[in-house]
């Protein structure tokens, strides 16, 4: 997990210490509480109008220790921050789900050998909290609820793709997050989760623009097609549960061009040509830095119009988009078509021309209002505090209100839709089968730990003396349960110098094949699969760890080097292997190498496989979760997936397929749509799968994905060159003719492009976890094919 890759930084402004207030209704609608608040509530004098709703300001968007704010920090801070100092009526949390399982805090400030301490703990209040982190956010919003004081908090979740955009739900019993929903790699499996798991939730778009894996060269949907969230792709299903798009972050605008990587129209107008039906949100995005002020009036907020300020009348208000955004928080809007207010869908005969009546409050300077409509064009305008034109209907037709003050935009409304159309939803993508010449590809995790390990504890299994929740670890029968849950067809659970999964009760179940073995620490980190029995590893030499090797191969197993790249604190270079943590070089040949592991440096140990490789040795790769304990590593199993292309569905056909290196790694299981990545030979007019096995110089080869959802960058690799680099779209494939001169070739698919490996998080670093970008955007990649 990243730290400032993940989190956009917010800018600090300065404001007028003034607060927010809006109607979506013609005239004047500012209750009589709020017209005479004080603080970060409404300060406007208006008349009462009886029955109208209350206009609620809140803070959107905020951050704790929970996830990367300030070491220290707790969600009830910025809930009591709005409440008490700020008098909002409202906060909403959106602290990141990527390390809501983990108890650590993951800021900046971590980095800092005298603050990483405090960081193992991110709740110091009630350590145990940090556990339970969502929970313990919802108990924390409810105990902040104060009707005496006219506020409400309430929990949310920043769903975090670097690659698509982040994304905020707000209202939700569950949380998901998309190393495990999926949606890194399409977002159709995000609106899978949201549509279904996720139903109580609504949505925001967040800081459009921000978040891409093309480095510092301008991003788009031509460099990216994942970027924006898919050019925002429209999925029905979830149109009415996103609710809103950030067009303010802290002081920021995004709504309106240029800045952010925007087209020209904005970001905001793109999300509603694109057929999406949201709002404008005015987020705060604070708590990243000790210095940032929960609910100040320099940043941005949210008005809600509700009937009351309760949980359940907020969310039915954002649920209608009623809502708007403001980074002066002294103005007031009314925005009205026909006397229809925001958020409301307006049917007409075309025949009779629109009234538009809008109305700005609260400003002691001249503004300019603006009525923006589809494709981002500005239809009418006026300067001061009120914009009223007739205009002439037209189908399939938005219009939001945009307020300037000196050229700066300082408010948006949320839009008022006339004889609006659904918009049809993308092609559902087509079903790939996994059956093929040879056999059928199973998906299984090769690198899964249970209670049996040394480092950690479970009830029953270790001394009651040792307990400690923080090293909790999974028993044999849920492993398997997890495995089958997410689709996997087998599953080694390899404890360190113990084999007692392979017998435990529990051990196959829910359909998933069990592949026995072990963990072997020696100088270094092997695998020993298809085992029974701890094999006799002599001396540690090198001798000692090949007898060993043999010994397994001659007993139907397979001997694997595992993360090679993982902690190392040299480059890794020349193919000089003093660098690597596997301590025997090219001394003990192994028949896999467990290049893709989540805390292991992948490119190191890619190099390393080509070492191997360029030596005449025939080696295939794969990939495990090395999930220990249900906080440090809270994936769990199948991420990464490994592969195999097996005769049948049985644990002897899964370790033949090893040896015989016909493997392909891929980032997610099967269960959020995960498939392999396959190199395939034209023979006999059809193509067939040849990973692992030979083909002749100039031969016909195409590579091509199972998953039709994935696209990126294709890199084929031929003998230490890079033989092909270029994009692979989704539902396609690249044909290409194998290298003249003998050797071997593999390809990876990827999210982004070399220049993440730039960045210092890609260098040697002695961590546990692996920070390293370019690495993120790992998607897809297959063991080699031999040219012969």
């Amino acid at each position: 997990m990243g730290l400032s890759t993940w989190h956009r930084r917010l800018m600090a402004v300065t404001a007028t210490a003034l607060t927010v207030a809006v109607a979506a209704t013609a005239g004047p609608v500012l209750s009589a509480e709020a017209a005479t608040a004080t603080s970060g509530k409404a300060q406007v004098a208006t008349t009462p109008h009886p029955g109208a709703p209350r206009e609620l300001i809140g803070a959107l968007h905020e951050h704790s220790g929970y996830s990367d704010g300030w070491p220290g920090s707790r969600p009830a801070d910025y809930f009591a921050s709005g409440r008490d100092k700020h008098d909002l009526n409202f906060v909403g949390s959106s602290e990141h789900t990527s390390n809501v399982n983990a108890p650590y805090v993951f800021n900046e400030e971590c980095l800092d050998p005298r603050v990483a301490p405090s960081c193992q703990n991110a709740d110091p209040v009630n350590p145990l909290d940090a556990l339970r982190k969502w929970d313990a956010e919802l108990e924390q919003a409810r105990a902040a609820t104060d009707p005496a004081k006219d506020f409400v908090g309430f929990r949310g979740f920043e769903w975090t793709s670097d690659r698509m955009g982040h994304i905020n739900v707000y209202f939700s019993r569950e949380n998901s997050l998309p190393e495990t929903d999926g949606g890194t790699i399409a977002m159709d499996r995000f609106y899978d989760w949201l549509t279904t798991t996720g139903k109580d939730g609504l949505a925001v778009f967040n800081h459009p623009g921000d978040k891409t894996l093309c480095g510092p060269l301008r991003c788009d949907v031509r460099s990216d097609l994942g970027f924006g969230w898919e050019d925002f792709k429209y999925f029905p299903e979830a149109d009415d549960q996103m609710a809103g798009i950030e067009v303010f972050n802290g002081g920021g605008d995004f709504g309106t061009p240029p800045g952010h990587n925007a087209p020209p129209e904005g970001w905001y107008a793109r999300a509603l040509d694109k057929g999406w039906h949201v709002g404008a949100i005015g987020a705060e995005d604070n708590g990243h830095d000790r210095t940032d002020d929960w609910g100040g009036s320099q940043y941005a907020k949210t008005v809600v119009l509700a009937r009351a300020n309760t949980e359940k009348d907020i969310k039915r208000a954002m649920a209608d988009r009623r809502f708007y955004a403001v980074l002066d928080n002294a103005l007031r809007l009314d925005f009205t078509i026909d006397g229809h207010g925001m958020g409301e869908r307006v049917r007409t005969n075309g025949k009779s021309p629109l009234a538009i009546d809008a109305h700005v409050r609260g400003s002691s300077t001249p503004l300019q209002l603006e009525l923006v409509s589809n494709g981002g064009q500005v239809v009418a305008g006026a300067t001061g505090d009120r914009l009223n034109v007739s205009l002439k209907a037209a189908d399939d037709t938005w219009y939001f209100l945009r307020v300037r003050r000196d050229g700066r935009p300082v408010a948006y409304s949320s839009p008022i839709w006339v004889n609006d159309r659904q918009q049809a939803s993308a092609p559902n993508a087509p079903k790939s089968d996994l059956s093929t010449t040879g056999g059928r590809w199973l998906a299984g995790d090769l690198n899964v730990h249970s209670c049996f390990s040394s480092d950690v504890y479970c009830a029953g299994t270790d001394d009651a003396g040792e307990a400690d929740p923080f090293r909790a670890g999974v028993d044999v029968r849920s492993r398997f349960a997890e495995a089958g849950g997410r689709g996997l067809d087998y599953l080694a659970i390899s404890d360190d110098d113990d084999v007692r999964s392979a017998s435990a009760r529990g051990s196959g179940g829910h359909g998933v094949l069990a592949i026995p073995g072990y963990e072997d620490h020696v100088n270094g980190v092997a695998h020993v699969l298809g085992v029974k029995e701890l094999l006799d590893n002599g001396d540690g030499s090198a001798a000692a760890i090949n007898a060993l090797a043999a010994d397994a191969r001659a007993k139907g197993g397979v001997f694997q080097i595992d993360h090679p790249g993982s902690k190392i604190t040299k480059p890794f270079a020349g193919c000089d292997a003093s660098t690597l943590t596997w301590g025997y070089g090219f001394d003990v040949r192994p028949d896999t190498i467990e290049v893709w592991n989540p805390a292991s440096s992948i490119r190191a140990a890619e190099d390393y496989l080509d070492c191997w490789l360029q030596r005449g040795a025939r080696v295939a790769l794969t990939g495990g979760s090395d999930a220990r304990t249900q906080y440090g590593q809270p994936q769990g199993a199948g991420y990464p997936t490994t592969w195999v292309l097996a005769r049948d569905r049985s644990a002897g056909a899964v370790l033949e397929a090893l040896r015989a290196g016909r493997t392909s790694v891929s980032a997610l299981p099967p269960s959020v749509g995960g498939r392999p990545l396959v190199i395939e030979a034209k023979r006999g007019g059809r193509f067939v799968p040849v990973i692992g096995d030979d083909v002749r110089p100039g031969e016909k080869l195409r590579v091509r994905s199972l998953d039709p959802l994935t696209d990126g960058s294709l890199r084929v690799l031929a003998n230490g060159r890079t033989l092909l680099d270029q994009h692979l779209t989704r539902d396609g494939a690249i044909e290409f003719t194998a290298p003249a001169e003998q050797g071997w070739l593999r390809a990876e698919l990827r999210l982004g492009n070399d220049l993440l490996e730039q960045t210092p998080l890609c260098g040697p670093i002695d961590a546990a976890v692996n920070l390293c970008p370019y690495d993120a955007a790992m998607v897809a990649m297959t063991s080699p094919v031999y040219v012969r």
